[in-house]
């Protein structure tokens, strides 16, 4: 008896016996794995901390005062205030002590901030004050709207957005760069 089998089906046999043909092998394929994505961060990625802000001079002084700027939508959306505290001169900064009472006050209620990233340019350190020995620092900026929304979601509060000049008073110390006050230029 001459059969040719081929994938489970007799193409041709020599043979007067029936052939009982067995059914096709049955193939499964099992569902492929779905990935699982990839979380997505919800909060800002902090501010990388610019090399420039090792040196003492001018362009030190630029640095700090951007990544300083740089750094309050952050602060405020995670309340991460390591960072903003060691370059914080309390006693004379209204604006980095606010940022600091509002970024606090929203974790103690279980608000949160979105918004206010801020796009700066234009950024023109001056001269050296021979008297204090801080450097200002003028800088354009952009920033977004800001808004604080409960834990329920909703709008607790929202600032537009906003444009203009700033000075950014700084100070080179042994412990790093301060932020001696921050105010709008007209």
């Amino acid at each position: 008896m001459t059969c040719v089998v081929l994938v489970g089906v007799v193409t041709g046999c020599s043979s007067a016996e029936p052939i009982v043909e067995s059914p096709a092998p049955v193939v499964r394929e099992e569902p492929s794995p779905t990935p699982t994505p990839t979380p997505t961060p919800t909060e800002p990625v902090k501010p990388e901390r610019p090399a420039d802000m090792d040196r003492t001079d001018e362009v030190g002084a630029a640095a700090a005062a951007t990544y300083f700027l740089e750094l309050a939508p952050y602060v405020m959306a995670t309340g991460d205030l390591a960072e903003w505290d060691l370059m914080t001169w309390a006693e004379t900064c209204g604006f980095c002590t606010g940022i600091k009472d509002q970024a606090n006050e929203a974790r103690a209620m279980g608000d949160s901030f979105t918004g206010a990233e801020v796009t700066l340019s234009q950024i023109e350190p001056g001269q050296l004050d021979d008297l204090i020995g801080g450097i200002p620092v003028l800088v354009t900026y952009e920033q977004e709207p800001l808004l604080r929304r409960s834990l329920t979601g909703e709008v607790v509060s929202e600032q537009p957005a906003g444009s203009g000049r700033l000075q950014v008073d700084t100070v080179s110390t042994e412990d790093g760069w301060k932020i001696l006050a921050v105010s709008t230029v007209e």
